[in-house]
């Protein structure tokens, strides 16, 4: 059959149709994949960003306290992996690594919680001991909740009494990404977390007696300002303190040596924390041998009342245990405690005076036999309970 040029330029038109088709199928990839890159690009600027903006954020955090750090941490790990729904931190308390943080519903009762630093069935042990991050995948441990698809633990730190451990679990599984990012977080928090820890033991060895791990005196009277100038604004408050002094510490200490007087102060120590029940009242080392004690919502007469029973607990101590060597003639040596009671506002309109007021009340105690409590007559003169 001859060709004609109709059908000729019928195939021209046709080829060029399916030449220029084609074409446009490889520019339609490319702006899809140029497309893609943009995108792919924008967000690793963006989680770039958040990296940044977390890592400022924790650095923040670390100069207020170590809470502060914990909670920014929780945050951060939530927007690097937005699966995850249950974010803890551990950290080492002699043996064992003890959750000292929880977020997220499913664990909120965690707290407090403690597993075996030696446990090679707990991801955080398994983290601490392989010295790099760990997930449910990568070993054989139990998942820390029932529900747990998916978890990871980070070491924090690893020096020797001062683990610690971020665990971050989820419902759903952890793509890789974002195990990564959640490895990379914890990388970025590790520093800022040590500072805070730093931070918090000078803060605490500021404010607590290293012996007995009472309230020093700086920190005791800063307490027991704020407690007075709340209770100004507050109708009917009660505030009482009690001024406790050791009796005979001196020749105890002369007998049996410093040691066996450290042994003594922290006994007296637990007493007196122990006679402490609101979680308000305050406990204190007021330097050597005597001690501070204030009870919150309890008036004059029932702080005169708790501070016998004090007394009485002192008094009936069975310190055999401390005595070395002791010998009959050692018996004799009977350690008591005079105490003195102020109550706001009937006896002192601010801590200095009540904190003076407790003060003599004790001295007259001792005036007046040891072993007793004194306190504040109606016209300011001391009377000592019988």
């Amino acid at each position: 059959m001859p060709v004609t040029l109709a059908a000729l330029l019928e195939v021209g038109i046709v080829a060029g149709s399916l030449a220029c088709g084609g074409g446009g199928v490889v520019a339609s990839r490319a702006r899809a994949a140029a497309r893609a890159d943009r995108l792919a690009l924008r967000f690793a600027r963006a989680r770039e960003a958040a990296f940044i903006e977390a890592a400022r954020r924790l650095a923040s955090a670390a100069r207020a306290s170590v809470d502060a750090v914990r909670d920014e941490l929780a945050r951060a790990a939530r927007v690097a992996a937005p699966a995850v729904d249950g974010v803890l931190v551990y950290e080492q308390h002699d043996t064992a690594l003890r959750c000292v943080a929880a977020f997220g519903d499913r664990f909120a009762y965690f707290a407090g919680s403690s597993v075996a630093l030696d446990d090679p069935s707990a991801l955080p042990a398994r983290a601490i001991a392989a010295g790099h991050r760990v997930t449910l995948a990568d070993v054989n441990v139990a998942e820390l909740h029932p529900t747990d698809v998916a978890a990871l633990a980070v070491p924090l730190a690893l020096d020797a009494g001062r683990a610690c451990v971020l665990v971050a679990a989820a419902q759903q599984p952890l793509d890789a990404d974002a195990v990564e990012r959640l490895v990379t977080l914890a990388d970025q928090a590790a520093p800022a977390y040590s500072i805070a820890l730093d931070r918090e033991h000078d803060r605490r060895s500021a404010e607590y007696d290293g012996l007995t791990g009472l309230f020093t005196p700086r920190a005791f009277r800063r307490r027991l300002n704020a407690l007075v100038d709340r209770a100004r604004f507050v109708a009917c408050a009660r505030l009482a303190l009690l001024f406790v002094d050791t009796d005979r510490f001196k020749q105890w200490n002369d007998r049996y040596g410093h040691a066996a007087g450290d042994t003594l102060l922290r006994e007296l120590a637990n007493v007196l924390r122990s006679a402490a029940t609101s979680e308000h009242d305050l406990v204190a080392r007021n330097g050597g041998d005597e001690f501070c004690v204030v009870f919150t919502e309890t008036d004059k007469a029932m702080a005169i009342e708790r501070a016998d029973a004090l007394r009485g607990r002192i008094a009936a101590l069975d310190l055999s245990s401390l005595r070395p060597g002791e010998t009959s003639a050692d018996r004799e040596l009977r350690i008591t405690a005079s105490i003195g009671v102020a109550a706001f506002p009937a006896d002192a309109t601010n801590a200095n005076d009540l904190l003076e007021r407790a003060d003599a009340a004790m001295y007259h105690t001792k005036e007046t036999g040891r072993d007793g409590v004194s306190y504040s007559g109606a016209a300011r003169e001391f009377i000592r309970l019988l």
